[in-house]
Order: C-alpha cells, then structure tokens, then sequence
C-alpha cells in the first residue's frame, strides 16, 4: 500500500516544472491551476478505472505504449512551444508605451494554459493506468495520491516562480518536456 502511495509521489514530480512553466507565464492564474486539478483528479480516477480494466481483461505490457505516449508529449509540449508560441509571439505588433489606458486582466485562461492542463491531465491519467498495472496491489490510493502530488507540487512551484521572475518562460517549458521525456525513456527502459 506505501509503495503505490511513493511510486505516486515519486512520478508526480514532472508537476514541479508545470507549476514552474504556468507561474513563469504572465497571463496564468492560480484558479487556471486548482481548475486544471480538479479535472486532472477527475482524469486520475478514469486512469485507475482503465487501468484496472485493461488489467483485468488484457494481459499485455503497457510499458512501451505508456513510455512511447509520454516521449511524444513531451516533444509535442517542445515543438508547440519553440514553433507555435513563437510565431505568434514575432507576428504580434511591438507594445507602445504610450498607451495610459489600465489594462484588464484575463477572465479566461489563455489557450497555452489550456493545452498545458489538458497535457497534464492525460499525462497524470497514463501515470495512473501505468502504476496500476505495474503495482501488484491495486488501491484507490494510487489515483488520490497522484491528483493530491500534483496539485501540491504544481501549486508550490507556481508560487515560487511568481516570486523569482528572473526564469525566462522557455525554461519552464523546456524542464517540463524534458520531464515527461526523461520518464517516457524511464518508462521504456525499466
């Protein structure tokens, strides 16, 4: 029972660099991160209901699939970053100064925090399928344990980095894919 409790802090971790990419961002919000936890613990439980069910019906190795799913999220969350937000960001008009107007803040999370929550929703629900396979004794805790170890890390980073600015906004980004990379490749390989 402890061992799905630390196998689920332990690979939790890569929410540390989400917390650090959405604080680094200007337009996130911390009710941007509670929403996108509540649907990432409604995610975990969907995970650990898959899971038992593969599971109990197919007996396969879900390792390469489940590692093979992270490396390509994690690309992608690189490759929309590095070519996406940057051409949007070229093409966008340099700010004038000028303006004494107050500026408004957003009502509604911009669509890279969405991607981002939507990410680190199936990324946490193929964590839980994973530990539920693999873990000889399936419990309820995995998918508490895996909602609760993100939104904890994910909301203290993102408190931390709003108040370290000096982190350029691609280095959150960057930690974040090198993350689930680095646990796809763990994934592949043990």
């Amino acid at each position: 029972m402890w061992f799905a409790v630390l196998s689920g802090l332990i690979v939790s971790v890569d929410a540390l660099f989400i917390g650090v990419s959405l604080g680094t961002q200007k337009k996130c919000r911390l009710w941007h991160l509670v929403v996108i936890n509540i649907l990432l613990t409604a995610l975990c439980f969907a995970g650990y209901g898959l899971g038992i069910l593969i599971g109990n019906y197919l007996d396969i190795e879900l390792d390469a699939v489940i590692g093979t799913l992270f490396i390509l999220l994690g690309l992608w969350l690189m490759l929309y970053y590095f070519v996406i937000e940057r051409k949007k960001a070229a093409a966008l008009p340099p700010p004038t100064t000028t303006d004494t107007t107050p500026s408004k803040q957003p009502t509604t999370p911009p669509r890279n925090v969405i991607i981002t929550g939507v990410l680190m929703g199936i990324e946490a629900m193929l964590i839980t399928i994973g530990l539920t396979l693999v873990l000889p004794h399936r419990t309820a805790l995995i998918p508490v344990t895996v909602a609760v170890a993100h939104l904890v890390y994910s909301i203290v980073t993102y408190s931390l980095s709003r108040h370290l600015r000096r982190l350029p906004p691609a280095l959150g980004h960057i930690i974040s894919a090198v993350a689930l990379i680095a646990y796809g490749i763990m994934a592949l390989i043990i």
